[in-house]
């Protein structure tokens, strides 16, 4: 990594982005995409330079060996009775502008504590675990090559199977990965096809919580430290979608779904108003069809958070090829995404936080 600091350029490793050592601010360049090194040295630089709001957090390990990062981050770390935001990149090799929304949010809340007094007031009195990378191995994958088949690498880097089917070979066709969103135990069926195709995009693997990236989630969400999250986003890419829960199943709701909807419904008014991008706002299975082994509704049906989403970054549907936008829109993405999420942070500080 490269660093600036006051006209002094000390290498360190991988270029990563741009640190104000001299002042302790970080600055994450959301003008360009990163790679995971890259990202993992912002992480861990961040943590670093601000040890007073921010602690370190390795919740396991991907299927290649990689430290599945995140950062928690909060004016009063050890405060246990504050509630908590949830934010990751999902866990689509694919999906880059997802992980890189998620970084703008930690260099957003790190840089304005102490300057920015809505910002400052949100760290006051709630904390944030944010994880920008969850298929580090799939991402890396994914930026091998520009040939399509690697460059659109959907799922992590679990080992060939054998029985999958395609179009040109009925069977025995040996294939990689597995869809980590598809991983969880919801609704999870060994005869669901595609599903249980391990040659596809959406390739559930052989058994729930197979992947040692969904249990290290599954088993971070059930921990005392994740205990007061009350509100969870995982941003993917691409669609415009504001997904709730559940997603197994056309016209099935959890019961407090009148509540969900009508904060995604509010937050996706607030990024509208900033560069009039619309979302599209429901479940998954009632806007595109059902799909099981969703992390969103893992978490709906075994966490008490409350407020679950997930959020399909632009450009719309109907383009294609579109999970990685050009990287002149990652910027305006970002600052819109972040006038929604502020919507819901300030539901959750409203309803479970302690009174200004």
């Amino acid at each position: 990594m490269m660093i600036r600091a006051c006209g002094l350029v000390v290498f360190v490793g991988v270029l990563c982005c741009q640190v104000a050592l001299s002042t302790g601010q970080s600055s994450f360049d959301i003008n360009r995409y990163h790679d995971y090194h890259e990202i993992d040295a912002y992480i861990r630089e961040v943590a670093r330079l601000y040890p007073r709001i921010t602690r370190l957090l390795v919740i396991g390990r991907s299927n290649e060996g990689r430290e599945l990062l995140g950062l928690k981050i909060g004016a009063n770390l050890n405060d246990n009775t504050v509630p908590a935001v949830y934010v990751d990149g999902g866990n689509h090799a694919r999906e880059w502008p997802a992980f890189h929304v998620s970084a703008y949010f930690i260099d957003k809340l790190v840089n304005g504590f102490g300057h920015d007094q809505i910002i400052t007031d949100y760290l006051e009195r709630a904390h944030f675990f944010i994880f920008p990378v969850l298929n580090p191995d799939g991402f890396i994958y994914s930026r091998t090559s520009t040939v399509s088949l690697i460059r659109q690498w959907r799922k992590n880097r679990a080992l060939a199977n054998c029985t999958g089917v395609t179009a040109f070979n009925k069977h025995n066709v040996c294939c990689e990965g597995v869809d980590l969103n598809r991983n969880f135990d919801v609704q999870f069926k060994p005869t669901n096809y595609p599903f249980n195709n391990p040659c596809s995009d959406e390739y559930q693997g052989p058994f729930p919580f197979s992947e040692p990236e969904t249990r290290a989630f599954r088993d971070f969400l059930l921990s005392k430290d994740a205990s007061r999250i009350k509100a969870f986003i995982s941003f993917h890419t691409h669609g415009q979608l504001f997904i709730l829960p559940f997603n197994f199943k056309r016209k099935t709701y959890p019961n407090d779904y009148p509540e969900l909807l009508g904060l995604a419904e509010r937050a996706a008014d607030a990024i509208r108003a900033v560069h009039d991008t619309k979302y599209r706002v429901g479940t998954a299975a009632d806007m595109l069809g059902p799909v099981t082994g969703s992390a969103s509704d893992w978490v709906k049906l075994n966490t008490p958070i409350k407020y679950v989403y997930t959020i399909e970054l632009p450009p719309e549907l109907r383009t294609s090829f579109a999970f990685q936008m050009k990287a002149h829109w990652l910027l305006p993405t970002s600052k819109e995404t972040w006038a929604g999420a502020r919507v819901i942070i300030e539901q959750v500080l409203s309803e479970f936080g302690r009174p200004r």
